[in-house]
């Protein structure tokens, strides 16, 4: 079901780079904070705890981040992620500057670093951000990393191995996987029961790259497995052009997944037009899978199978099959006999 636990904002679709990976559309509008923080507080009135930040690269809006985090706090709501990829700033001074008055705005929430091969930071930048980020925030446990995996890992390992050097750190493996950056005595130490926020203690969040509707994705050996859309996708995601999309996914750009407007649209009609979405409904009820079943059923032929749940929601709207087939509903046009 689809029960949103966090609002998140993209303030601005502009960013820095240009990664091979990325598909977030770069619209020239960029979010009006009173709009936003009144959208904030229908949202916290509605049951809704938690924000966070997205992008674009949202650090290019820093007086939106701090207004929109002050008045959180006002709110008593929690943060979560702020994402960036962390060399966005003009030169050292600008980036303290802006890390500072973000941490003054009383964000306690974790930045969301991504550290990998498709983003490919210049190292020094990237060290340069880290340490003042701890500076900034005045501990070092206040980062986690988020990775998409890539053909070639070598690049990836080598920044994160740099930023475990420079702060003192170890990389630790999990199968393989980086997993995280410690301090190598903060296990010895946490175990003593103390706050730890002068130990490096970084998270690595690793993800599988997904594919759009556009890339041939269709050569696994099995169907992906329907999870709900639980955790990160029961979200409502705020685009800077204003559109209220549910999911933090790149399908949230597609029309289905979009609920309404910031600045027309409160939080109960936003809900009220979720319930009747049959995409929602695809997606956080009955699977997605039931939505490939139904269509197999009917006679569609799919190029091949995909266990990637998202590539599958894009590719099945961008096809016009999400409202044509549900269960017990054959396939719209657009499918396909055998």
């Amino acid at each position: 079901m689809f029960h949103p636990e966090e609002v998140i904002f993209a303030p601005t679709g502009r960013c820095n780079l240009s990664c091979a990976h990325c598909r977030v559309s770069r619209p020239s509008a960029t979010l009006d904070a009173e709009a936003a923080i009144a959208f904030l507080e229908d949202c916290q009135a509605g049951g809704i705890e938690r924000v966070g930040f997205s992008g674009g690269e949202p650090f290019l809006e820093p007086g939106f981040l701090c207004a929109v985090s002050e008045a959180a706090v006002d709110l008593g709501m929690l943060f979560d992620r702020l994402m960036t990829n962390g060399v966005w700033f003009r030169d050292e001074a600008a980036l303290r500057e802006i890390l500072g008055r973000v941490a003054a705005s009383g964000f306690d929430g974790k930045i969301g670093l991504s550290v990998d091969t498709w983003h490919g930071q210049p190292e020094d930048r990237l060290l340069a951000f880290v340490g003042a980020v701890f500076e900034a925030f005045g501990r070092k446990d206040c980062i986690d990393i988020l990775s998409v995996k890539a053909p070639d890992e070598g690049p990836c390992l080598a920044r994160l191995e740099a930023i475990a050097g420079k702060f003192g750190g170890r990389l630790l493996l999990e199968g393989g996987e980086p997993s995280a950056i410690r301090d190598p005595a903060f296990d010895a130490r946490r175990a003593t029961g103390e706050d730890l926020p002068e130990a490096l203690s970084i998270d690595i969040w690793r993800f599988p790259y997904s594919a759009s509707a556009d890339e041939d994705a269709w050569k696994d050996s099995h169907w992906f497995e329907d999870d709900f859309c639980e955790g990160p996708g029961n979200v409502l995601y705020v685009h800077p052009d204003g559109r209220i999309a549910a999911c933090c996914g790149f399908a949230n750009e597609n029309g289905s997944l979009v609920l309404g407007r910031l600045g027309e649209d409160d939080y109960d009609s936003i809900m009220e037009k979720a319930a009747s979405s049959p995409h929602i409904k695809a997606c956080y009820e009955t699977g997605l899978g039931s939505i490939r079943q139904c269509l197999e059923a009917e006679g569609y032929l799919f190029p091949g199978k995909t266990a990637d749940q998202c590539f599958f929601c894009d590719w099945a709207f961008r096809k016009g099959l999400l409202e044509g087939c549900s269960p017990g509903r054959g396939p719209g046009r657009g499918g396909e006999a055998r």
